[in-house]
C-alpha cells in the first residue's frame, strides 16, 4: 500500500512541472535556432549567464509559484526563495549554458521537487532532442513515456564514463585526473558539459557511469533520482549515500558500482 501511495502522491506536481519543463525549453529551443554567440555575459567564475537563462527561469517560477505557493524555491538564476514549507524546489532553468551559446545542441531544462531533505519529484527536458525525462520516488523513471533502466555492462574496460567537474582549479584538477584515468582504463570517458543530460544518460543505459566533484544541487539532484529509480546506486566517492550536502557523486549501475569507486580510491582524490 506505501508503494502505491508514493507512485501516485506526486501527480499534481509531475503534471505541472511535465508542463513547464516543456514551455521553458521550447522557449530555449527557438532561442538556440536564433542565438548569436556575442550575447553572453560572465557571472562569478566566469560562469556564462544570458537573458535567456533568466527568461525561461521567469516562466518557470511563475508557474511554480501560481500552482504552490507554499513551497520554497532553490534556482540557479535567482537563488534560494525561501518558505516554511517541507517541500522546495530546485530548478535549473539552462542546464548547459556554454553548449547553447556555442550553437551545441546539448542543454536541458531541470527541475526537482525536494521533501525536506530527499528528492521525490523529477523531470528534465532536452528540447533540441526533444526528450523528457520523468521521475516520481518508487515510480520508476520515464524517457518520454518509455520506463527505462541503467545498463547491465559488468566490464570496465566495456563501459563508457561520464564526467563534470564543479567550480574552481581544484575540482577542475579532478575532472582532468578522472579523464586521464578513465580514457585508459575504460572503453571511452565523456564530458558533454550538461549534468542533466549526462546523469539522464546513466539512467537510461546509454552510458554506465559518471563522476563529479563539486557539483551544484540544481546540477544534479534530477538525475540522482533518475538514476535510484532506474536501478543504479548513488553515493560519494566514498562510498556514502549521496545527499544533497554531498560534495562528490559516482553513479552507476549495481555492477560497476565497486568498480568505479575502486578506480577512484587508486586516484586519492576525495
Amino acid at each position: 500500500m506505501k508503494l502505491i501511495l508514493w507512485k501516485f502522491m506526486y501527480n499534481k506536481e509531475l503534471k505541472i512541472t511535465k508542463q513547464v519543463a516543456k514551455e521553458a525549453g521550447e522557449f530555449l529551443r527557438k532561442e538556440f535556432l536564433l542565438w548569436k554567440r556575442g550575447n553572453a555575459r560572465y557571472k562569478k567564475h566566469m560562469e556564462l549567464v544570458t537573458w535567456v537563462d533568466e527568461k525561461a527561469n521567469k516562466i518557470i517560477l511563475s508557474k511554480l509559484k501560481k500552482h504552490f505557493p507554499k513551497y520554497a524555491i532553490l534556482s540557479e538564476e535567482s537563488g534560494l526563495q525561501d518558505k516554511p514549507s517541507d517541500y522546495s524546489w530546485v530548478v535549473d532553468p539552462l542546464d548547459g549554458t556554454t553548449n547553447f551559446t556555442i550553437h551545441h545542441p546539448l542543454f536541458a531544462t531541470s527541475i526537482s521537487l525536494f521533501y525536506k531533505n530527499e528528492v521525490v519529484m523529477a523531470v528534465s527536458y532536452l528540447p533540441v532532442l526533444k526528450e523528457m525525462y520523468w521521475a516520481s520516488k518508487d515510480g520508476g523513471v520515464y524517457k518520454n513515456n518509455e520506463k527505462i533502466h541503467v545498463s547491465s555492462k559488468s566490464a570496465l574496460r566495456e563501459s563508457i564514463i561520464s564526467y563534470n567537474h564543479g567550480q574552481g582549479r581544484i575540482n577542475t584538477k579532478k575532472s582532468f585526473r578522472i579523464f586521464e584515468h578513465f580514457q585508459q582504463k575504460a572503453l571511452k570517458c565523456r564530458n558533454f558539459h550538461c549534468t542533466s543530460m549526462q546523469t539522464a544518460m546513466v539512467a537510461a543505459g546509454h552510458i554506465d557511469g559518471y563522476a563529479v566533484s563539486g557539483a551544484k544541487l540544481w546540477d544534479v539532484a534530477a538525475g540522482m533520482l533518475f538514476i535510484k529509480e532506474a536501478g543504479g546506486i548513488v553515493t560519494d566517492w566514498k562510498n556514502k549515500p549521496w545527499t544533497k550536502n554531498s560534495k562528490t557523486i559516482v553513479a552507476t549501475n549495481k555492477t560497476m558500482h565497486k568498480i568505479y569507486l575502486r578506480e577512484l580510491k587508486k586516484l586519492k582524490l576525495a
